[in-house]
């Protein structure tokens, strides 16, 4: 089968490559799915990059004496084509989302337990992308802690996280505030009833965010981006406000002044998805996985597809990710 791997952290144009593997067997309780398309996600490009919350698994290649790689990619859809020993749950035939790590290859074994049956209708371009940004929408969502009539700030206001958060939080009775870089992305952004400002060059953003918020400021931030604006998110929090970092789009150090947390009990909190999956016991974690497939149904934002690639032409794909302004997902496929 053919796979993109990485024999050492970097540039993920210049690290990955495209070789061939033994195709695997399902162990016991797992099932091989064949992978039909896959997303490239920021967290994908963050592990090729070794700047990913968990190290690369570099293991000998089968077949490559003396040369070692990790496997990439996080998510991805396709249809199970075999099963392992003691497996009485989903059959081979059966369409499913994966959440595992080697998804940008042509098959990937994963628990039987923990993938996730695609509903009817829903095409595998949109499937691929059901395991994580929707659970991260509504989890964070959930970790802030607001309810009807409060007000969320979230960075990177057109990305489609943001666009996920803002469709739940509106459902909710939820007021959000979405900062955005282009005037292109100001539509995206009204269509969920949220209110958009524009960071311009040169103008403070804490003046624009400022006066789009309630009087004593915003409940919550959800930040997707960090670096030097972290300042005027928390100055737009109101006393005992919280600032949820789940992102590193600028990679740069979040700045936050000192005074802020020790004056006005503002708390600043990271959030990674799998350290919030694990949280969950079975009961919850299969209540939000009918949740997510109920929301894909009923039309949820932010799962449009922009590009679609061949695995071949990874280096194209990536040049598509990079490319500014872009809302939609850009595709692997096979």
């Amino acid at each position: 089968m053919r796979a993109l791997v990485f024999g050492q952290y970097g540039d993920p144009g210049e690290r990955l490559r495209l070789v061939e593997l033994p195709r695997p067997a399902p162990a016991p309780g797992q099932v091989r799915v064949k992978l039909v398309a896959r997303p490239v996600n920021p967290s994908d490009l963050l592990y090729v990059r070794g700047e990913y919350g968990r190290p690369a698994r570099f293991s000998p290649l089968p077949g490559c004496a003396g040369q070692h790689a990790s496997p990439a990619g996080f998510e991805g859809a396709g249809v199970i084509d075999a099963v392992g020993a003691g497996v009485t749950g989903p059959r081979t035939g059966t369409r499913v989302a994966v959440s595992a790590l080697g998804t940008w290859q042509e098959y990937v074994c994963a628990p039987a337990d923990s993938v996730v049956a695609v509903p009817a209708g829903v095409p595998l371009d949109v499937a691929a992308q059901m395991t994580v940004n929707p659970f991260t929408a509504h989890l964070l969502l959930r970790a802030a802690g607001v309810g009807p009539a409060d007000t969320v700030v979230l960075t990177a206001g057109a990305s489609a996280v943001s666009r996920m958060i803002g469709w739940l939080a509106r459902r909710g009775g939820i007021r959000c505030v979405c900062v955005v870089r282009r005037e292109s992305q100001l539509p995206l952004v009204r269509a969920l009833g949220a209110e958009p400002v524009l960071l311009r060059p040169g103008r403070s953003l804490a003046d624009d965010l400022g006066a789009a918020l309630p009087e004593g400021g915003a409940d919550a931030v959800l930040d997707a981006v960090g670096g030097p604006e972290g300042g005027a998110l928390v100055r737009s929090l109101r006393p005992g406000g919280r600032l949820l970092l789940y992102g590193l789009l600028s990679g740069r150090p979040l700045h936050i002044p000192p005074a802020d947390l020790v004056f006005r009990d503002v708390s600043v909190e990271g959030f990674w998805l799998p350290t919030s999956l694990e949280r969950l016991d079975d009961t919850e974690a299969g209540r939000l996985t009918d949740q997510v497939r109920r929301d894909v149904c009923g039309g949820m934002p932010g799962m449009e597809v922009g590009s679609s690639h061949d695995l071949s032409a990874y280096a194209a794909a990536l040049a598509d990710v990079a490319r500014p302004g872009r809302t939609e997902k850009v595709l692997l496929r096979s």
